[in-house]
């Protein structure tokens, strides 16, 4: 709820059909029988495989990689200046 009420406030094209439906799709809840999960690193390699995106916009560590592996799970490639994982991100 706290999701979609900060949506809610903060976007200026705001649908309460649409914001509320998708926060309740991707939780799981409701009667859709499928494990819906949001897959951040196979959705990027998919449709940005180059990471164009993740350079411009993410963070100022990651623009300079030219490794397009490593843009994706900096964790694993001992990328200067980004932090170690507080959760172990294979979970």
């Amino acid at each position: 709820r706290a999701g979609a009420e900060l949506f809610q406030f903060l976007l200026d094209d705001f649908c309460v059909s649409a914001n509320w439906g998708n926060w309740a799709y991707f939780s799981g809840v409701g009667s859709d029988p499928k494990n819906r999960h949001f897959r951040s690193i196979s959705q990027a390699l998919r449709y940005d495989p180059h990471g164009f995106y993740v350079k411009k916009w993410h963070c100022q560590h990651l623009g300079r990689v030219q490794d397009d592996e490593a843009l994706f799970r900096p964790w694993c490639f001992n990328i200067e200046g980004w932090p170690k994982p507080i959760v172990d991100p294979k979970t």
